[in-house]
């Protein structure tokens, strides 16, 4: 497929990908087999910068395990209900996917002179590793598998241990142990002080956006600011769009779709009932609204979208015809996805 559709194959690789790191991290890995695919068939890079940008963002947004997503679940009191909010993320993720790729079809035949950065070759880039296909997808997996299944043992009592394995933070973990066997299979030695500190550095900015996003997103709920929406006149008819419209004016003035969702989440909680929403269906579908906001739009003050012009070579014009607008797609897709399933469930 690859041969045929090098587009289609790093849209289905960056929505696996981003599952559990973030798109920014998904991007600098998959940026070699990106420029790959652009020498061998003579693709525009642009068009498949932004389709993988597209497709790791969807995913980065909406889909647990993921920083923001997870502490939004936890914003709206969705815990024991994450067996559920996995599935229909993948699926939601995927119209953001479909909305991206269409974009991106329109530069197809853009081309960009401004000279790329070269990641530094490495181990892995010299001499690729071929691993058997479940040993390579279980540390992305495990973690999905054990959490959908803990959140499905929250219901019955004999299963507690399962529901201990199931929790997030122990999910990753099994995941981050299923990653061993891919070092003893590449053979290499690996520098522990050096990998650690890499991941402790990654962890503590994962940690700064997490809280901080957390942390502002209190600040104004208990500042007045959900009173105040509240006091207003016919609130309830406002629905699922208020939720998103939250998150996407957080988004686009601070440019953080993670510190967007857990800073709207946490504000939209109070409100659910004055919008209708105070249901499990409704804080479902407040989520989706949310994560959907939360992806409108990247621009200039996204970290995400100078990691794809510059690994790419774009000028930021083409930047934000290519990237800014896709993410706004992007946004406005899954809404109307979220509205659509809400005729059904609200």
């Amino acid at each position: 497929m690859k041969d045929r559709f090098p587009g289609l194959v790093l849209a289905i690789t960056g929505y696996i990908v981003s599952i559990p790191i973030y798109c920014e991290s998904g991007f600098i890995i998959l940026d070699s087999v990106r420029k790959q695919l652009a020498r061998s068939h003579k693709v525009s890079p642009v068009f498949l910068s932004t389709v993988l940008g597209c497709s790791l963002y969807a995913t980065h947004t909406l889909v647990p395990p993921t920083p923001g997503p997870l502490a939004a679940i936890a914003n709206l009191g969705l815990n024991s209900h994450i067996s559920l909010v996995i599935p229909l993320s993948l699926l939601f993720s995927l119209v953001a996917v479909f909305a991206g790729y269409v974009w991106g079809t329109r530069f197809r035949k853009t081309k960009i002179a401004t000279p790329v950065i070269e990641a530094k070759e490495s181990v892995s880039d010299s001499q690729p590793f071929n691993y058997p296909f479940l040993l390579a997808v279980l540390p992305i997996g495990a973690p999905i598998i054990l959490i959908t299944l803990g959140g499905v043992a929250n219901n019955y009592p004999e299963l507690t241990w399962l529901a201990f394995i199931g929790h997030p933070v122990n999910a990753l973990l099994v995941g981050l142990i299923c990653c061993w066997p891919l070092q003893r299979a590449a053979g290499c030695r690996v520098d522990w002080n050096q990998a650690i500190r890499k991941a402790l550095e990654t962890g503590g900015r994962i940690l700064l956006v997490v809280g901080a996003g957390g942390a502002f997103g209190y600040v104004l709920r208990h500042g007045g600011m959900s009173q105040f929406i509240s006091s207003l006149p016919d609130l309830g008819q406002w629905g699922l769009l208020l939720p998103f419209l939250m998150a996407a004016l957080i988004k686009t003035a601070e440019g953080s779709a993670t510190v967007a969702m857990i800073t709207s989440s946490a504000m939209v909680m109070p409100l659910l009932a004055a919008l209708g929403l105070d249901s499990h269906e409704g804080r479902l579908l407040a989520f989706f609204a949310c994560g959907a906001g939360a992806m409108t739009v990247a621009h200039v003050n996204d970290s995400f979208l100078w990691v794809i012009a510059e690994f790419t070579g774009m000028d930021t014009v083409t930047a934000l015809k290519s990237v800014t607008v896709a993410t706004f797609f992007q946004g406005i897709s899954v809404f109307l996805a979220v509205e659509f399933v809400a005729l059904w469930l609200l």
